[in-house]
């Protein structure tokens, strides 16, 4: 009859022979590969130091990775912070730009204000008889303006006599004439161009030929 005390040393035995059997195999764990490891080295004594300047050699390479990827990473770091500056200097610049596009045009045109307020005052401190100084004036303030306005791109839409187009032009009334039809025979008020962008359509009356009027209440009188 078999001792059960033998068994139990065979079965706890066995693990022990099937585990030394799974730390020869590349997958097994970092704490099984330590010790037939240590084994090995203690073995052989004659490879020792080769074994330690091999640690001590990739330990400095280590040391030189790290410091290489500290390094990388400041500079991700500094160049993500110099980015953000740019951007926010580029919004500030942006929105400096939106704010004070005018300031130019302002210094110019303030001397135009300055003009006509003289000649305002001109025209109370010195009476009726100021008017033809007062004229002068004004004119001389108008030549300023239409200066200023040509400097900046801006064009005057004047279609006297053009034929009317409805690209500039907007027609406010027509006429019976015997020229030629459709065409501008009276400007109400000027367009303007700023460079080759309508800003306002000038405001005409177009000649239409004798009778165009008449036919055209005649028509729509049939029509009611």
């Amino acid at each position: 009859m078999s001792d059960p005390s033998k068994n139990t040393e065979g079965a706890e035995q066995a693990p022990q022979q099937e585990t030394g059997h799974e730390t020869e195999t590349p997958a097994g764990a970092a704490g099984q590969e330590d010790s037939p490891l240590r084994q090995e080295v203690e073995g052989l004594p004659d490879d020792t130091a080769v074994l330690r300047d091999r640690a001590r050699e990739l330990a400095g390479r280590v040391e030189e990775l790290e410091g290489s990827v500290n390094t990388y990473y400041d500079q991700a770091l500094r160049a993500k912070a110099e980015g953000e500056n740019a951007r926010r200097r580029a919004e500030k610049d942006a929105e400096n730009a939106r704010k004070y596009a005018l300031e130019g045009f302002l210094k110019e045109v303030l001397p135009v204000k300055d003009s006509l307020e003289m000649a305002l005052r001109v025209q109370v401190e010195e009476g009726a008889d100021s008017a033809q100084k007062l004229h002068k004036g004004i004119e001389m303030t108008l030549n300023m303006l239409e200066e200023l306005l040509a400097k900046y791109g801006v064009t005057e839409v004047n279609p006297l006599e053009e034929k009317f187009d409805p690209n500039f032009h907007q027609a406010m009334s027509t006429v019976e004439s015997e020229g030629e039809p459709n065409r501008v025979v009276s400007v109400m008020q000027k367009g303007y161009l700023l460079h080759d962008r309508l800003v306002r359509p000038a405001m005409v009356e177009v000649s239409v030929s004798p009778g165009a009027n008449g036919d055209d209440n005649e028509s729509e009188g049939g029509d009611s």
